[in-house]
């Protein structure tokens, strides 16, 4: 019964785009882009109940423009707008990378938790929930490309200042990530060296170019 009422959930996803959904991610993705800078925490917890496999990882993250800079499991990421510098704090060495595809995973492009949604997706608001004084809305967005390894995301929205509180990826083997967001600071200044690893200020340190 359960796989049945998914099935028809689907073929209403892909028959159009909820509206009401729209609006909500509409008005976060400009609330989103209008800021100068966001600054903020995260913990992302893994689940797999098949495996009986669970753990958590902090992080933090801070998007200025087309940069960031990203301190989790032990690197962190600098990005300038042009190239990746992925220091390991633990070995004293730094990876350097080319810039993954603007509308890769946000694994791999981090800044893609704030615009996951813009793209690729079909969208549909599940429902609207409070918790204690603040108003959420679930919407679960679901790729339009069957290949992907994901069935759907969950995104919470606050509709009291549309931020993105979480997001949860639901894999098809069964195991899933919630991002839970926090800590949000906005418009904060912050110099763009501070998105530049400085070798100088890194002694000692390894270096692999793994640029074509």
């Amino acid at each position: 019964m359960l796989t049945l009422m998914m099935i028809l959930g689907n073929l209403s996803i892909n028959a159009q785009q909820d509206p009401e959904a729209k609006q909500i991610l509409d008005k976060l993705s400009d609330k989103t882009k209008s800021h100068k800078s966001i600054s903020t925490d995260f913990e992302v917890a893994f689940k797999n109940l098949k495996d009986n496999i669970q753990n958590t990882s902090k992080g933090n993250i801070v998007i200025k423009g087309d940069k960031y800079r990203l301190n989790f499991m032990n690197t962190v990421a600098f990005f300038d707008g042009k190239t990746v510098r992925n220091y390991l704090p633990e070995v004293r060495e730094v990876i350097i990378t080319e810039p993954v595809p603007v509308d890769a995973d946000i694994f791999k492009n981090p800044k893609r938790l704030f615009t996951i949604y813009e793209n690729d997706y079909k969208y549909q608001l599940i429902e609207q929930i409070e918790e204690g004084k603040k108003s959420y809305a679930l919407i679960d967005l679901y790729p339009i490309d069957m290949e992907e390894d994901f069935s759907r995301i969950r995104l919470q929205v606050n509709t009291d200042d549309y931020f993105l509180k979480s997001a949860t990826i639901f894999g098809k083997d069964g195991s899933h990530y919630t991002i839970a967001i926090d800590n949000y600071k906005t418009n904060e200044k912050f110099d763009d060296s501070y998105f530049t690893f400085n070798e100088k200020e890194y002694p000692n340190i390894e270096i692999v170019d793994m640029r074509w």
